[in-house]
């Protein structure tokens, strides 16, 4: 009985450290058709102001994202080095929120330009 929770807590093991490692791989989307195109016919201050709305909205989705992987990285580093590349991890998880984090910040420059934009813009 001993040895089956042993195999069971292993398999727990992998599946959740299979789970975590697919988090951590997971990275931000490409623009769509669509939203290339709503910024190529941004013309009037509602256009804008829209715009305005998806990347302040895009950089609050980045930054949750980065806050994540910040969890994962403490959760990595409370883990023993003896398996394979768990030492490596939390690395891999801190750049992940760096990439995230700039990402927000690139959001918000969007967001910012179109707010200028929405200023001078015909309602």
């Amino acid at each position: 009985m001993n040895m089956n929770w042993k195999s069971l807590r292993r398999i727990a093991a992998v599946l959740l450290l299979g789970v975590v490692i697919a988090g951590c791989a997971s990275g931000p989307n490409a623009p769509s058709p669509e939203l290339r195109q709503r910024i190529e016919a941004a013309r009037t201050r509602g256009d804008h102001e829209a715009l305005v709305t998806y990347y302040d909205r895009e950089a609050t989705v980045a930054r949750a994202s980065a806050a994540e992987h910040r969890k994962m990285a403490k959760s990595y580093q409370g883990m023993s080095a003896g398996g394979r590349g768990g030492s490596s991890m939390p690395a891999h998880c801190n750049s992940i929120v760096s990439l995230y984090e700039s990402i927000a910040t690139e959001y918000d420059g969007l967001a910012a330009g179109h707010r200028q934009m929405a200023t001078s813009a015909q309602p």
